[in-house]
């Protein structure tokens, strides 16, 4: 049986850091990947492979960003799938980035990937396509609350999202 168990985990060190650190953002659809042992070395969009100049580069604040992955298991269909969202923050409302959140609201097939803030490089929507999901903007009430955006991008999958070589979105 091919979805036999062949590894347990062991107890790792305390030397991880929640949150993101960046996010990279591509046109799409993904035509194909090339992944070995659950890591993307390779994206392929209009017949060549991505390369850092074809992503956008999205900073978030410190400890603002995140990243879901909710497992979706039927037993009584024998189905699974992969929910994943990732929450954007941006701070300050201004024209060139309600301009681009335009955009990102009405494009469905976006290529995505995020760096996490242990300098690992994750997907979001590779094989289906990532799209935007929901968001928001906000004046804030008192002079020390947030003026901006929070922005989630989603992604419904058949795998769980893969690692990704960080060469494809940063030189």
């Amino acid at each position: 049986m091919s979805c036999n168990i062949t590894a347990g985990f062991t107890l790792d060190c305390s030397d991880s850091n929640g949150g993101l650190d960046k996010i990279f953002i591509a046109n799409g659809p993904v035509e194909s990947i090339t992944e070995s042992s659950g890591t993307i070395t390779a994206i392929t969009v209009g017949g060549s492979a991505l390369t850092p100049s074809d992503f956008f580069e999205f900073e978030v604040p410190r400890q603002t960003s995140s990243f879901t992955e909710t497992i979706n298991v039927s037993n009584e269909n024998g189905t699974v799938f992969y929910d994943q969202a990732l929450t954007m923050i941006f701070n300050k409302m201004e024209a060139s980035k309600r301009d681009q959140i335009l955009l990102l609201s009405q494009n469905n097939e976006m290529v995505v990937v995020f760096k996490d803030n242990n300098g690992k490089y994750f997907s979001v929507g590779v094989e289906r396509g990532a799209y935007m999901t929901a968001g928001t903007s906000i004046s804030g009430v008192a002079y020390g609350d947030r003026n901006g955006y929070e922005l989630t991008i989603s992604g419904m999958e058949e795998q769980p999202s893969f690692e990704v070589t960080g060469s494809i979105v940063e030189a």
